[in-house]
């Protein structure tokens, strides 16, 4: 009798629990689902777009390019790229800019004022700055080495705010400000990789131009607009700033190349590969796409995304032998 009733207590808890998980499995089917293809109050866009911007090829007359670490380097942590060849028009640009989540400014050389790199720099810049002051979106910007020195260039209207600096082929560790670590950069690093990056060579620079703490300060259109976060020291162990963020603005900049760490393996590079220079890499591109995850922009349609993707395009293997722009793995070439 009491074997009886224990097995009856038993198929009674089974048939109770089982109705209950169907009922919250019922529950759930039932509760809206909405594909996070924008993003919404509540919501992060999943499929976040990233415009590089190309710059001439010197090496290949007729065409500008993007090293493809930058592609790789955005990809590594789940945003898409699309490219903006200089043989863009304005307005095709700023179709683009409609429908992307930001934009990055790779290194190398440009003209300043002149060239399509920088025009396309600046209209990126404005866009950012417009969508935050009328509340429409929010535009995120990166600008690495070179594209550090635009965003410089850009706020105080003249290339007088660069110096000379012997940062060529070096790996160096970051000299952090008492604002470094309550940043929006660097706030989120965890304290070991912190630490990492203000002790140990990780940040790799290639430049022989840069902005010295003395101009950051003194200049007031740059030290309004940007928070001075870090400054390195170059071969002579001449000081310039090294990591920015702007006050009010998605806008970020660093003098070094964090997606080196992860993609460029030529020999003559002394880059980072070892676990604290690889996280690094992905601590600062994991940062800048989840900025662009705020924006809620999109393309009208699948078709004209695809068109404007990277996907359309083929890399160029130069990183062997005396290949020109040899110190990229690869490289995107787009005809002018």
């Amino acid at each position: 009798m009491v074997n009886d009733l224990t097995s009856k207590k038993s198929t009674m808890l089974k048939i109770i629990t089982a109705t209950f998980a169907l009922l919250i499995f019922q529950h759930i089917q039932a509760l809206p689902y909405e594909r996070n293809n924008v993003a919404t109050d509540n919501v992060l866009n999943d499929r976040p777009v990233i415009a590089v911007l190309a710059q001439q090829a010197s090496a290949f007359p007729g065409y500008s390019y993007i090293a493809a670490s930058y592609v790789k380097y955005l990809e590594s942590v789940g945003a898409r790229v699309v490219p903006i060849p200089e043989s863009f028009s304005e307005d095709e640009v700023r179709t683009i800019f409609k429908h992307v989540n930001g934009v990055l400014y790779p290194g190398g050389s440009t003209d300043w004022f002149t060239s399509k790199y920088y025009k396309n720099a600046k209209l990126a810049y404005e866009t950012s700055i417009n969508s935050t002051l009328s509340g429409e979106d929010y535009f995120p910007i990166w600008g690495t080495c070179l594209g550090y020195e635009t965003l410089n260039v850009i706020t105080s209207g003249t290339n007088d705010v660069l110096s000379h600096f012997d940062a060529e082929d070096i790996t160096i560790p970051l000299n952090y400000t008492d604002e470094a670590r309550s940043s929006r950069l660097f706030k989120d690093a965890p304290m070991s990789l912190y630490k990492a990056m203000g002790t140990q060579d990780l940040t790799y620079n290639h430049h022989s131009f840069g902005v010295s703490p003395d101009t950051h300060k003194t200049n007031r259109k740059i030290n309004g607009f940007f928070k001075l976060l870090t400054t390195s020291l170059d071969s002579y162990g001449k000081e310039f700033v090294s990591s920015i963020e702007a006050y009010d603005f998605p806008i970020y900049g660093t003098q070094w190349h964090p997606e080196k760490n992860n993609f460029e393996f030529h020999p003559d590079l002394h880059v980072a590969h070892n676990k604290a220079g690889v996280d690094t890499s992905l601590y600062m591109a994991s940062f800048f796409v989840n900025e662009a995850r705020k924006n809620k922009q999109r393309f009208p349609s699948r078709e004209m995304e695809e068109n404007y993707m990277i996907y359309q395009y083929n890399t160029k293997h130069t990183g062997v032998g005396d290949s020109k722009l040899k110190l990229f793995e690869q490289i995107y070439l787009f005809e002018n």
